[in-house]
């Protein structure tokens, strides 16, 4: 058997040293083979390695000077039934050329990769040039992409009223999937892929979306609310970055919160038509409140002068008569000068300040110290207090309320023992408030051994004009409760208490110390 050859010699002159040099600078594989045929046949029985770039060599595992000059079947004789060979020959014999990807295991580097061939012929009928290169990283990308668009599909398919739409660095659309707003000309999503995003939004608002897609290949995210074409969507559009961090496309998702936010405004009307109405009720029992202290204090002025200049006339029954009246008006004007209190406390808004709760407990004591020493009553006060954030008119009027209360309500025949204590607790383990995890409250506790009050009642104290027990039983107006929580409903607080009928009651008052 002989082979015939039409190699052409590379010469060592310059320029083909240059060749060799310009060729090893590439990144992708290069080898040029020549067909090897037995002599009279057409058929090409093998391959001649002619020529090799430094990359081919490196992935290859042979060096020029070992592979050039020498036969595929002598060098690698386990490749031969590999399919690629015969794309070359293919190529050689046809004067086509051939490209494809190909996955490939080098047994004597161990590289195992995708690789882009590319399969030239030279035209001389005998040669071919043999491309390839690593597309590993860009094969991997794809996966990832695919992938992550099924993901995208499903999300959006899966979730309702929800559209996601991904473009690569250069802003043409890669996939789009579910719901998409009338921002876009055009709102199917099979429509969108492959072309440039902001071309298919609406001309009033592209420059916007230029603007936002711009600063998501910058590293930025934006997240907002706006509506188009009949409903309001939520918005996210931000960078996707590879493992190295760089941007390499743009994810844009949309949501539609059109009902939500329909619902929200109704919400938003009802509360402030309600707040009208109750500052509108609240001025009311002001000014009625206001207006009614002055009758009554001619009605007691008129009272008096007609005890003292027609009592002996009136006989007893007459001065007992005008005694009742008396008493009664003062009763009415206890109770309007309560109600003026609590009025206030809803119009007159004071800037905070910082209140120091055991100086707070120290005066009010003293304030008190007629009547506690009147019920033989004690006060413990254990400190130590918070110091808390608020206005210090309305906590002296709370705590004084609790205070009184605790040593008004308490069978004649006991002696009344309060307690005052604190502590200070995290925002989620205050009851009945939604708190955040790094919010601050101080938990301040008053705790009596008085009547106690049925569990049934625990909620109707805090009410206006509110009583439990009869005037003759425990004076009052019915309004102290209401205005202690119209205080810590003020201060941003909550109030609650602990109770057993004919043993005591203990009131816990949270106020905050710091909001999250």
């Amino acid at each position: 058997m002989h082979a015939t050859s039409s190699v052409i010699p590379l010469a060592d002159g310059p320029s083909d040293a240059l060749l060799q040099l310009a060729l090893d600078q590439s990144a992708s594989g290069i080898v040029i083979f020549e067909a090897i045929r037995i002599q009279g046949r057409k058929k090409i029985e093998d391959f001649r390695v002619v020529l090799m770039n430094k990359r081919a060599e490196q992935v290859i595992g042979l060096s020029r000077s070992e592979a050039v000059g020498r036969l595929v079947s002598a060098l690698a004789p386990a490749s031969q039934s590999n399919k690629i060979w015969s794309n070359i020959g293919q190529v050689i014999d046809s004067g086509k050329p051939h490209r494809q990807e190909f996955f490939y295991h080098v047994g004597r580097t161990n590289i195992t990769a995708w690789y882009d061939l590319s399969i030239e012929p030279i035209g001389d009928g005998a040669r071919a040039i043999f491309t390839f290169t690593d597309i590993s990283e860009l094969k991997l990308a794809q996966e990832t992409m695919l992938h992550d668009s099924i993901l995208l599909k499903a999300l959006s398919s899966t979730v309702p009223e929800v559209g996601v739409i991904v473009t690569n660095y250069f802003k043409k659309v890669l996939s789009a999937s579910g719901t998409l707003p009338g921002l876009l000309a055009d709102t199917n999503p099979e429509h969108l892929v492959g072309s440039l995003l902001e071309t298919k939004v609406l001309p009033d608002f592209r420059e916007d979306w230029r603007n936002y897609l711009g600063t998501a290949l910058a590293g930025e995210s934006h997240f907002f609310s706006d509506h188009w074409g009949g409903w309001r969507s939520e918005v996210y559009v931000g960078p996707v970055r590879n493992e190295k961090g760089d941007v390499v496309m743009i994810l844009v998702v949309f949501r539609n919160v059109t009902e939500q936010y329909r619902q929200q405004q109704a919400l938003i009307q009802s509360n402030t038509a309600l707040q009208h109405s109750n500052q509108n009720l609240e001025q009311f029992a002001y000014v009625a409140s206001h207006d009614l202290q002055e009758p009554l204090r001619k009605i007691k002025a008129f009272g008096d002068l007609l005890k003292s200049n027609y009592g002996a006339s009136m006989g007893k029954d007459g001065v007992g008569m005008i005694d009742r009246m008396q008493a009664a008006s003062d009763r009415m004007s206890t109770l309007i000068q309560s109600l003026l209190s609590y009025a206030r406390l809803s119009n007159e808004q004071k800037p905070q300040g910082v209140v120091h709760l055991e100086d707070l407990f120290n005066e009010l004591i003293f304030d008190l110290s007629v009547l506690i020493q009147e019920r033989n009553g004690v006060v413990r006060l254990k400190p130590p207090m918070p110091i808390i954030p608020g206005d210090e008119q309305q906590l002296r009027q709370l705590f004084q309320n609790l205070l009184t209360n605790a040593l008004k309500f308490v069978p004649a025949e006991r002696t009344p023992l309060i307690t005052v204590s604190a502590r200070v607790l995290e925002g989620p383990h205050v009851p009945n408030l939604a708190t955040s995890a790094d919010s601050l409250y101080a938990q301040i506790s008053i705790k009596d051994n008085g009547i106690g009050i049925e569990a049934a009642n625990h909620d109707k104290i805090f009410g206006l004009f509110n009583r439990l027990h009869g005037r003759r039983e425990f004076e009052g107006s019915g309004i102290g409760l209401a205005t202690t929580k119209k205080v810590v409903d003020n201060h941003k607080g909550t109030i609650t208490l602990e109770s057993e009928v004919g043993k005591g009651t203990q009131f816990h008052v949270y106020l905050p110390i710091k909001q999250g």
